[in-house]
């Protein structure tokens, strides 16, 4: 199902609601063939999809690895044990601080 407004397609996905705009850009074609081959797409739009991607998900390791987490040492040696071991019923809840 595909439902058009003059510049906005809304269909559903497993996630709900994707929207796509249908927009004009100025690009570099240099760039974009570079980012073609760096990103291993052929078709433009799907070069800037995968860029976009890229960049959200290195922002979110960035953050994340700014986090510090407060372990104490039982849950680091808990931590240390083999998964045989923690099948035995040891759970280990990291705390997270920003």
């Amino acid at each position: 199902m595909l439902v058009d407004t003059p510049s906005i397609r809304m269909h559903p996905n497993r996630k709900g609601i994707h929207m796509t705009k249908r927009t004009s850009l100025n690009l570099d074609f240099a760039l974009v063939d570079e980012a073609k081959e760096v990103l291993e797409t052929k078709e433009t739009t799907e070069t800037i999809h995968k860029a976009l991607k890229e960049v959200v998900r290195n922002e979110r390791l960035r953050r994340l690895s700014r986090r510090r987490f407060d372990f104490s040492n039982e849950d680091l040696d808990a931590l240390r044990t083999s998964r045989s071991e923690n099948a035995a019923g040891v759970s280990v809840s990291p705390r997270a601080t920003a």
